[in-house]
């Protein structure tokens, strides 16, 4: 056989196969830069845009997409990472200071519910951003991630910037001491009791947990009585403590749940001790010694409120430093579980990222603020 005879027949018997890859590459080639100058980007295909940060672990905002979706079920909301080139673009043209942030286009303006958000907006860059209560600085250093998130060198605790956190100078305990500073009747601080009681379940007695009270009263003579009642029930009953709390913060039914729960027995001598020892109605009925002139004193915990500074309800304190934390299960969790110097397997459980709402009851809030009685 010659040489130009056996070209001819292999080109002729794959002829077929060098015909496709011709055409899928120039398809390819062609299609390419159309494809790049008409990417739909996020920034265009939406009306609504959620920027935030994944390495702000208490920067939850599902609640606030789905409450977004709800008021403007026209509108497209979309959602971009601060780390994405497109994230970075958006926080430094609309001259953002922290995140996360929630901007709209002005198309919003055209919709029914706009009142409802109006006052809360104001003009950042091209968009209109939600006053939402955000506080996280994501050019600064995260302080737990194991990363050198500003560039500077140093990681963590050992950056400069982290030395005043709550987490860098904090002990590491084998067992972590948990301590939640609230008035009973507080909104806010049912609120965190809410969303600590599942993280206080979990953990068990691989924590000393404890909830305590404010120094004064905000929600009058009945306040009182329940700080007292809960006080001694930690005292004689601790088992039963979370069970009749977890009661308590459905409608605030101390008697019900009493019965519930199963209390009584040392219950009524203790409460009078605590009342006798600590003057509880004496001086509520001597408004002289009330604080300000306007709360009654709860001095069970004095000395405690003023070793850490409490002045409102809620106040977490974990081995001895008060902790800055959102008020959901999976963020308290994350918080509690750094003051251990081994975490157990637990600290690696996925509880909810929802955040419970003020006040009694189960319902949860997309709300980024925390409020606080005091």
């Amino acid at each position: 056989m010659k040489e130009k005879d056996f070209v001819f027949k292999i080109k002729k018997k794959h002829l077929w196969v060098i015909l496709a890859v011709i055409v899928i590459i120039a398809v390819v080639f062609a299609a390419k830069p159309h494809l790049k100058n008409n990417k739909i980007s996020i920034i265009d295909s939406s009306d609504i845009i959620v920027l935030n940060d994944q390495r702000c672990k208490e920067c939850n905002v599902s609640g606030t997409i789905t409450q977004l979706k709800n008021s403007f079920p026209d509108l497209v909301v979309g959602k971009i990472d601060y780390m994405d080139e497109e994230g970075k673009k958006i926080y430094d043209e609309s001259d953002l200071n922290v995140l996360p942030a929630v901007l709209f286009k002005d198309k919003v303006k055209d919709e029914s519910n706009y009142a409802q958000v109006e006052r809360y907006l104001e003009q950042k860059g091209d968009f209109l951003s939600l006053r939402i209560g955000a506080s996280f600085d994501p050019e600064g250093e995260v302080c737990d991630n194991e990363i050198d998130d500003n560039g500077d060198g140093d990681i963590d605790c050992d950056d400069t910037k982290c030395k005043d956190d709550w987490k860098c100078i904090m002990p590491k305990k084998e067992k972590p001491e948990v301590e939640l500073f609230v008035m009973s009747h507080c909104p806010f601080g049912t609120q965190i009791e809410k969303g600590i009681l599942p993280v206080a379940r979990l953990l068990g007695d691989k924590i000393d947990f404890k909830v305590r009270f404010c120094s004064y009263a905000m929600h009058g003579k009945k306040e009182l009585d329940e700080q007292t009642l809960q006080h001694c029930i930690q005292k004689e009953y601790n088992n039963k403590y979370l069970d009749y709390l977890a009661c308590f913060l459905k409608d605030e039914n101390t008697d019900d749940c009493l019965k519930e729960v199963k209390l009584s027995g040392k219950l009524d001598s203790c409460i009078e001790q605590t009342d006798n020892e600590f003057k509880i109605t004496e001086k509520f009925n001597d408004k002289s010694t009330w604080s300000g002139g306007r709360f009654p004193l709860f001095d069970v915990d004095k000395e405690l409120n003023e070793k850490y500074g409490v002045r409102g309800s809620p106040n977490l304190v974990i081995n001895g430093v008060t902790a800055s934390v959102r008020r959901d299960p999976a963020s308290l969790l994350s918080a509690i579980c750094t003051g251990f110097k081994d975490k157990p397997a637990e600290c690696n459980e996925k509880l909810s990222s929802d955040k419970p709402s003020p006040g009694f009851g189960f319902s949860t809030t997309s709300s980024t603020s925390s409020g606080s009685c005091g």
